[in-house]
């Protein structure tokens, strides 16, 4: 892939080590404070979670994404779309801020009234910094995001340790937001070269609001329809069962989220260098769409197999409610990555018309699976997700065969045997190591190493493309010669 694939593996890179140097942290800080606050304080806590996820959806959709594609983006387009998010930012942090009795009467929870308020204030906050941070996408800096990142995550995660500590319950994970949200945004503003002028082209807002506007209505009503199930849980039944829901939740998106937000976060500015050649996209785009099936497909896969001994070891035997849930929901996160993949293409060709459609078209279907799924149970809204989920893969699809000429058959030809291989080999050695009489930890590496060796065995066996094409990008990289050597040897095709 030449230039592509340096840049794809310069900004994995920084990703991948900003991700692997905070997960032991976090994973760490996640056994302790489950064993800390009760499930209700952090299902009360979850219930702010659609404001946090809503200044993210400000931040980094939009016109952030028309600021990545537009080329020769100057000064004017950079200070109109700071002001314009600003002005947004405001309204809708009012809205929520008056709302705050609202949520208190709905949910009948007292700690929501502040809460919410406090949440509503760090969204407009974290608003300010969002073209600082989409100005190092464009530049395919992925570096400086990454340390940021990490050095804030290790000063406010002890900080919310403490405070869960002394007894501060559903405030010591309000103080992890409130200090993570500060310290960006201290940090952006001082390091960043790029700094905001009092100017507001109307001629720039008119060019970038035909592309970004659609893409900012699409990704709000993301974010709004993601969080009805939270509304619904957490007034249906209850904080506690919200609690057990967002925790198979997690399990479940952590790790094919974290692998989609660097894909579309590396992926989207470099495919944007490519959307005049619809060739090289293609290709490019299929390689991509193989490549990280590979790794993701597997690892949810593993996930469900072995829901029961990660919640024990990760949150304790009383959260042992949310294992139904995780297992079902890592099915549906398992290809959610195909999802972004067509997402970034329509952005990618400026069919931000289409991205809109798709997104009102999903959430039509979401609604009425949603309305069905709620009476029936907790369980039953987490098999309406996963079939949601698959769906949504083939309506994702459909325009990328109008736009480069790739139909739906040729996209499961890319991803379906890959899928269908990783779920055979961790599925089989996972259940077998749940049944071994050992501790959680021993089940997970036992079932774990069985299973890479086996997956990653067949795929050496049947010499696939995508495995070597993934050795080669790790043999480039590695600095290390003995490392290498073993990489090159491992891959038929080095």
């Amino acid at each position: 892939m030449g230039r592509v694939a340096q840049e794809t593996a310069k900004g994995l890179k920084w990703s991948l080590l900003n991700k692997l140097t905070l997960y032991p942290v976090q994973l760490v800080y996640g056994m302790v404070l489950a064993r800390l606050l009760t499930p209700t304080e952090m299902g009360i806590v979850g219930l702010t979670g659609i404001f946090f996820a809503i200044a993210s959806t400000l931040k980094d959709s939009g016109f952030g994404s028309a600021l990545i594609r537009k080329i020769d983006r100057t000064e004017e387009d950079c200070s109109t779309v700071f002001w314009f998010n600003m002005g947004m930012s405001l309204i809708l942090s009012t809205i929520l801020f008056l709302l705050a009795p609202w949520f208190v009467e709905y949910f009948h929870q007292p700690e929501l009234l502040w809460l919410t308020r406090v949440s509503a204030v760090l969204m407009f906050l974290s608003s300010s910094a969002g073209v600082h941070w989409v100005l190092y996408s464009a530049r395919r800096d992925f570096k400086t995001p990454a340390v940021i990142n990490v050095c804030i995550t290790l000063v406010s995660l002890p900080v919310t340790l403490y405070l869960a500590y002394r007894g501060w319950g559903v405030w010591a994970l309000m103080t992890q937001n409130i200090v993570t949200s500060l310290l960006s945004l201290a940090t952006v503003w001082i390091i960043s070269p790029w700094k905001p002028r009092f100017t507001f082209s109307r001629q720039s807002f008119r060019e970038l609001f035909s592309y970004g506007s659609k893409l900012a209505a699409s990704a709000l009503l993301d974010t709004a329809y993601n969080d009805l199930r939270t509304f619904f849980i957490g007034k249906v039944y209850s904080p506690a069962q919200l609690a057990y829901y967002n925790r198979g939740q997690h399990l479940a998106a952590v790790g094919p989220q974290t692998a989609c937000g660097m894909i579309g976060g590396v992926t989207f500015p470099i495919l944007a260098t490519l959307q005049n050649d619809n060739e090289r996209l293609k290709q490019v785009y299929r390689q991509y769409l193989r490549l990280f099936t590979l790794v993701i497909v597997w690892g949810s896969m593993l996930m469900a197999a072995m829901a029961d001994s990660w919640i024990r070891l990760m949150s304790g035997p009383q959260w042992g409610q949310a294992v139904p849930y995780a297992r079902i929901l890592c099915f549906s996160y398992a290809l959610w990555h195909i999802q972004v993949i067509n997402l970034n293409l329509l952005q990618v060709k400026g069919r931000s018309d289409l991205f809109l459609r798709l997104e009102i078209i999903k959430k039509m279907m979401v609604t009425i699976i949603l309305a069905i799924t709620i009476p029936l149970g907790v369980m039953a809204i987490c098999y309406g997700a996963l079939f949601t989920s698959t769906a949504s893969i083939f309506i994702n699809s459909y325009y990328s065969k109008e736009l480069i000429k790739l139909t739906i058959w040729q996209q499961l030809a890319d991803y379906l045997p890959l899928s269908l291989l990783a779920a055979v080999c961790t599925w089989v050695p996972g259940t077998l190591a749940e049944m071994l009489p050992v501790h959680y930890s021993l089940k997970l590496v036992c079932g774990g190493l069985s299973s890479l060796v086996l997956y990653f065995g067949l795929l050496r066996m049947f010499r696939n493309e995508s495995l070597a094409q993934l050795l080669r990008l790790l043999q480039d990289r590695c600095k290390q010669r003995h490392l290498a050597a073993l990489l090159r040897r491992l891959s038929w095709q080095a």
